[in-house]
């Protein structure tokens, strides 16, 4: 409580100091301090307190007062003590912080390097380095392999999230994804009997029915299998898009500190990248091809069901009825019966000439042979498409993905360890000199202040001690209107 020596006559602030008012949790302390007078005539500070300590001394009602409540010597002792306390308690995390921070500095330093060296043979080694670094890094998050230096440069990017899927893991996914959608259904789902009938009877020609042709196998399938071309094309796309953005990922992270190099690299990546991609596309359209173009299998489990006419003539044979015993019948039941039979054979006789000018006009085949067509036509499509999603996998992997990686260390280092082409490419952009000066002035910083807390021997010993104490649950403190906190009124 300032100027407490000017208040009016009659009144004073000892039931404010006793805390009986507004109880704070640590106290009121009253002071006198200085006026104006003493400001504007330089008296001196040590002057001023021993005519505070003198006023208090000699007052009427503050002398009779406890100690610890009023003068400018007892606020000075409470604010150090609290912030003797603060400093104890938080010494081991500031010590803590100080020390992730400079590790952190440090990394993002050793990273950047302590700048272009002078030298040709110490250039190239810089530009060899940093090119293997990123040939490995991509050839390890293509192969799922963990590397500690990868993670170190996604740590140091805005917005690096190194828990994302990897490469490989995409580009695993999207060879897992091809053609799993022909799995669930069959392909002659939306095929009816009368189109597999009326193919039968187109590729009959002018030969004795009966004798279906290949050619109408051939005919039914093929639309089936063409659609599997456009599916695969697009996987060779998909997986080179995929390699696309793990290389951009790469040299954002590598060739930070060069930009011209990370676009010269980024651009042989990507012609690395479409060379192969086209060679691949050709070698997946031709097995694509292979597959639509020539008709053949050696799977056991098609030839055994479906290589003769057994599965047909098992389905078509109907089973015995059960064999009943006659009774004789009497005279009436033979008369009806010879009335029914007589109308029967009538109708039968209507119906067969009917039927046959019918079968002169549409010949239709048995609902087993059309149905047994179907069951090759699923079976034999399905093998394909099996086969297809082993092949095609197979081939983008080899002609692609394992060929940008052993093409592209090769190719960079070929193309850029040239003296002309070191010297323009390793040129640090201001921003990246403006950060290590930064960066090296915070390391000064900290290795000062680790080595103050290090070397100071009360400070030593007050971090030995609230590190060897056990932390303590704070009890909630109250408030009172004003926001501040409320103290607890003594027991008698």
């Amino acid at each position: 409580i300032t100027k407490i020596d000017i208040m009016d006559q009659g009144t004073d602030a000892v039931k404010m100091l006793r805390g009986e008012d507004i109880p704070l949790r640590l106290g009121y302390v009253g002071v006198k301090m200085r006026n104006q007078q003493d400001i504007s005539t330089s008296k001196p500070v040590k002057i001023s307190l021993k005519e505070e300590r003198e006023w208090f001394e000699s007052h009427r009602l503050y002398s009779k007062l406890p100690p610890g409540l009023v003068g400018m010597d007892t606020l000075t002792g409470k604010l150090t003590t609290i912030l003797f306390k603060h400093i104890r308690r938080f010494l081991p995390e500031i010590k803590k912080e100080i020390n992730e921070k400079r590790r952190l500095v440090q990394d993002r330093m050793d990273e950047l390097g302590q700048g272009i060296p002078l030298e040709d043979h110490g250039r190239v080694q810089l530009m060899w380095t940093m090119i293997t670094d990123y040939c490995e890094m991509f050839k390890n998050t293509i192969r799922g392999k963990y590397d500690r230096k990868l993670q170190r440069y996604l740590a140091n990017l805005h917005g690096g999230d190194s828990s994302s899927m990897s490469g490989g893991a995409h580009v695993r996914q999207i060879l897992n994804d091809f053609l799993a959608d022909y799995l669930e259904i069959p392909m002659t789902a939306e095929m009816t009997d009368d189109d597999i009938d009326r193919a039968i009877r187109m590729h009959e020609g002018d030969s004795l029915p009966g004798f279906p042709s290949p050619d109408t196998f051939e005919f039914l399938a093929l639309p089936h299998l063409q659609k599997i071309s456009i599916p695969a094309v697009e996987c060779v796309h998909n997986v080179a898009s995929a390699l696309d953005v793990l290389s951009q990922r790469m040299a954002q992270s590598v060739f930070r500190r060069f930009p011209k190099l990370a676009e010269v690299c980024l651009e042989m990546t990507a012609n690395i990248i479409q060379e192969c991609k086209d060679k691949t596309r050709i070698v997946v359209e031709q097995q694509v091809a292979c597959s639509v173009g020539y008709l053949f299998t050696n799977d056991l489990s098609y030839l055994t069901e479906h290589g003769s006419m057994e599965p047909m003539m098992e389905d078509k044979t109907p089973q015995p009825p059960p064999v009943e015993e006659k009774k004789d019948p009497t005279f009436g039941e033979k008369t009806m019966q010879s009335m029914k039979d007589g109308a029967s054979s009538l109708q039968q006789s209507v119906r067969s000439m009917a039927g046959r000018q019918a079968d002169r006009k549409n010949h239709r085949y048995s609902g087993p042979f059309v149905k047994e067509i179907r069951k090759r036509l699923d079976s034999y499509l399905a093998i394909t498409v099996r086969n297809v999603r082993d092949a095609i996998p197979k081939a983008i992997g080899f002609y692609l993905v394992r060929a940008v990686q052993d093409k592209l260390q090769f190719e960079l280092l070929n193309t850029l360890n040239q003296k002309d082409k070191i010297s323009e490419l390793l040129g640090e952009p201001p921003h990246i000199l403006e950060e290590r000066k930064s960066l090296a002035s915070q390391l000064a910083v900290l290795l000062r202040a680790s080595s103050v807390l290090t070397r100071d021997p009360t400070l030593a010993a007050i971090a030995l001690e609230a590190e060897d104490e056990e932390p303590q649950p704070q009890r909630p403190v109250s408030s009172d209107g004003h926001g501040y906190p409320r103290s607890q009124p003594a027991q008698p």
